[in-house]
């Protein structure tokens, strides 16, 4: 198949606001890094989280702003790399694309939780009738 049969190879790579169903959907942080922009002759580190839902099927970047990296820092305040392996949630909000007076669609972090953890049941753990 050719990139040019199906409309999914021209997606952005960056999660949006319409990638985002409701505040409860879930996306599973799978790594971290760092890119350095320039804006309006400031130049900094921006955080991005890669992103994956559905068992990876959706991978998406988030890049964050100050207000998220706030948000990210204070759920794993000893480094971003304490980020990976958790699950994050996010709200819709009204923001200023930067430049400019328009008003957009755009992404807060909501929640930063560790992925529940799934036990495996040991020998001990069964019964004599085979449950657990």
């Amino acid at each position: 198949m050719e990139t040019t049969d199906t409309w999914a190879a021209f997606g952005s790579e960056y999660i949006k606001a319409i990638d985002v169903l409701n505040n409860t959907d879930e996306y599973a942080i799978v790594n971290v890094s760092s890119k350095t922009e320039t804006r309006n002759e400031v130049t900094r580190d921006v955080l991005h989280l890669h992103l994956e839902k559905d068992n990876g099927k959706l991978k998406k970047l988030f890049g964050c702003n100050a207000t998220n990296t706030q948000a990210v820092q204070e759920a794993c305040p000893i480094s971003p790399k304490d980020a990976i392996g958790r699950k994050i949630t996010f709200n819709k909000v009204k923001v200023q694309k930067p430049g400019t007076d328009e008003v957009v669609d755009g992404l807060r972090v909501q929640f930063v939780k560790i992925q529940s953890e799934v036990k495996e049941s040991t020998e001990s753990d069964v019964k004599s009738d085979g449950t657990i």
